[in-house]
């Protein structure tokens, strides 16, 4: 039965990730929590991407077969029928190892063979180039003469104009292939590595994520390592790298509290420790109240909520360009009025970009501040949607011009708090602020799910079983408007830090 168990691309992935993680998915799945929903996501923009490609090889023979003894046989017999373009031509060899390739093509019967590997990158990492080598050794092995590798990402320079040009959206790196041979019997190891693990079902191989930061531990460390220590040790150092830990960690340091002088810290980080040293936060008032007099009435207080997508939908847009899809925007008047007002585009084959542009405009004035939380994301929106939109180009451009972080009192060091943990997020700033707002009441209490929601509503062709395209908008509506009014109360609480009379008499009960 174990002789059953074939080697596959993901298993030596996940061998690179963690030896214990690549048993655990063989032998214990069980234990492997599902995956995150960024990791659905991405996986189903390289269904997507790949499905386009296909579209430039109209000749191609598709090989849509899970089984991996069956896939081989049908490429195999799709050869032997003259093929010279296959989609997922795949392969098995007597050594175990299984390798499917997203474009296999050669330019005449008997010629050699070119293996292209279709990502939704923008780029070329080295994990894509571990890949194609892989899919290299794997087709060589089973008697296939590979003249060339190539990976064909998407071009992040392009930009939709009318119909998809399948030609431009794509760039083809040919530079893998001397990579991969000069890395052949790095890979090849790790293949046989792998292959060792995931066949040896009754010898799980030790975790040893216990020294690595939280970004490259193994999906199945805490179930390895349920007694872990948690909160405020090193490893929830705000930002902190490998080189730094292995630093702290060879001289003994787990309590964040006890970092030792010596060692390096970002300002940020030095603000994390001593937060934590203290129990206390900090605040630096006159800086404060500096920050606070450049804000000016009415204060525009303004969200976007943004889609992206790997394929551009629309003209002017480009891969993954992050087009906003609603906004909600909060208005403070200098005599404590607040006003809510805010759109949400639902039409389905049509680019949001212009409606959007143009309720701004209805929708904030000319004069008065426009504060956000990180100005670089809804600033780059803005001058994106100038482009797009080139007679409201002036308007749009004017609105970061007017634009107030207001993230930066806390990003700065202004207002350090032990609660925030570093972090910079309004999701850890409003429950110190505000703890009666709590995302994680609401239906949409996250931005990715927002866009996923609005996407399988407007974008999709129908949504999914159970989900309901009004209630979906309700939710969607109330979200984005706790962003901008987490702003109000942040800003009102600024002021209360600073020493500063308000202008706002109450702000409970306010949507």
């Amino acid at each position: 039965m174990r002789q059953s168990i074939h080697l596959t691309q993901t298993d030596v992935l996940n061998y690179r990730t963690c030896p214990a993680y690549a048993w655990a998915m063989r032998h214990r799945p069980d234990i492997v929590p599902p995956d995150p929903e960024h990791v659905l996501r991405r996986d189903d923009d390289e269904r997507r991407v790949e499905s386009v490609a296909r579209r430039r090889f109209p000749e191609g023979v598709a090989i849509d077969l899970d089984d991996p003894a069956e896939a081989s046989r049908a490429t195999e017999l799709a050869i032997a029928a003259g093929a010279c373009v296959l989609f997922g031509a795949s392969v098995l060899t007597a050594g175990g190892v299984y390798a499917r390739a997203d474009i296999l093509h050669r330019d005449a019967p008997g010629a050699d063979w070119t293996l292209i590997e279709v990502t939704a990158s923008t780029s070329v990492d080295a994990e894509l180039r571990r890949n194609i080598t892989y899919l290299r050794i794997a087709f060589t092995q089973a008697g296939f003469s590979i003249r060339r590798a190539e990976v064909h990402h998407l071009d992040k320079r392009y930009r939709r104009n009318g119909h998809l040009d399948l030609q431009h959206l794509f760039r083809a790196d040919g530079s893998v292939t001397a990579w991969s041979e000069e890395h052949w019997s790095a890979v090849e190891s790790d293949m046989e590595s792998s292959l060792r693990v995931i066949r040896d079902a009754d010898q799980r191989p030790a975790c040893g994520c216990r020294s690595k930061t939280r970004g490259r531990r193994c999906p199945t460390f805490n179930a390895f390592h349920p007694a872990f220590p948690a909160g405020d040790t090193v490893f929830d150092l705000v930002s902190i790298n490998q080189k730094r830990l292995d630093e702290a960690l060879t001289r003994g340091v787990v309590r964040l509290a006890d970092w030792p002088s010596d060692l390096k810290l970002s300002p940020r980080q030095r603000w994390q420790v001593d937060a934590v040293r203290t129990g206390a936060e900090r605040v630096r008032r006159d800086p404060l109240r500096q920050f606070l007099d450049t804000v000016q009435f009415p204060c525009y207080f303004l969200d976007y909520e943004t889609y992206q997508t790997p394929v551009p939908l629309f003209g002017g847009v480009g891969p993954y360009q992050q087009v906003p899809f609603q906004y909600s925007v909060h208005i403070l008047h200098e005599d404590g009025e607040l006003e809510h007002r805010e759109f949400l585009w639902t039409e389905s084959g049509r680019s949001s970009m212009r409606p959007i542009a143009e309720a701004l405009r209805r929708d904030i004035g000319d004069d008065g501040s426009v504060l956000v939380w990180w100005k670089g994301f809804e600033g780059r929106r803005n001058q994106e949607m100038a482009e797009a939109v080139p007679d409201l180009a002036d308007f749009l451009l004017g609105l970061n011009t007017r634009m107030v972080d207001l993230m930066e009192p806390v990003s700065t060091g202004l207002w350090v708090h032990p609660d925030f943990g570093g972090s910079t997020s309004i999701k850890k700033v409003l429950p110190v602020v505000a703890p009666d707002l709590a995302y994680d009441e609401l239906e949409i209490g996250h931005g990715s799910v927002a866009t996923l929601r609005w996407k399988q509503c407007v974008v999709d062709d129908s949504p999914p079983h159970g989900i309901d395209p009004q209630e979906a908008f309700d939710h969607l509506r109330a979200y984005c408007r706790l962003d901008t009014l987490a702003m109000v109360r942040i800003w009102d609480h600024l002021h209360a830090l600073a020493g500063v009379d308000q202008r706002i008499a109450t702000l409970s009960g306010v949507s």
